[in-house]
């Protein structure tokens, strides 16, 4: 019995071992000085699924987040930027970038995809950068009979992607 029970501690350790941990940069806007990173950090850092997040400020201020999105999806950690306690009157914003080769080709999908997700994100197309554009994150609606995650998720995104047979990569920092 012993053995069997040890097996099976030792099997969900595994397990959860296996659980694929990602990590992403998310820009966040409003960060002003040290003691809102320190706010941001601490706000991400709180919520469920984070494995680690590293809050930097410099000219595009950004959260490197990993974390496991089983267990939370981006719009969460969006979120959790947007709840931090705005130190200087204005909410923390999160979004996440996207490079996509050819993005006037595919506008009008790619449009068509955000349409449908009105109310959770927004596509936002890059002044400065061709073929780039950055997805803003709405506040989350909580739903209560939600398993989590909950949320829009860039897996949700890159399926969409697939199914149009359109590449494109996620803007990183550090990496």
């Amino acid at each position: 019995m012993l053995k069997l029970l040890t097996a099976i501690v030792l099997m969900s350790a595994t397990l959860n071992a296996a659980d694929p941990a990602v990590t992403r940069t998310f820009y966040v806007s409003g960060v002003e000085c040290g003691s809102c990173v320190y706010m941001v950090q601490q706000s991400i850092g709180e919520t469920k699924g984070v494995e680690d997040v590293q809050v930097v400020q410099i000219i595009d201020n950004y959260a490197q987040v990993t974390f496991n999105p089983k267990t939370v999806s981006d719009h969460q950690i969006a979120q959790a930027v947007r709840e931090a306690i705005p130190l200087h009157g204005t909410p923390y914003l999160a979004t996440l970038r996207v490079k996509m080769p050819e993005y006037a080709k595919h506008k009008a999908a790619v449009d068509q995809l955000f349409a449908g997700w009105k109310g959770s994100v927004t596509l936002v197309p890059s002044l400065e950068v061709k073929d780039e554009f950055a997805i803003h994150f709405e506040p989350l609606k909580a739903d209560a009979n939600k398993a989590e995650p909950h949320g829009w998720s860039l897996a949700t995104f890159t399926e969409a992607m697939k199914g149009l047979g359109v590449d494109f990569t996620l803007v990183q920092e550090g990496q």
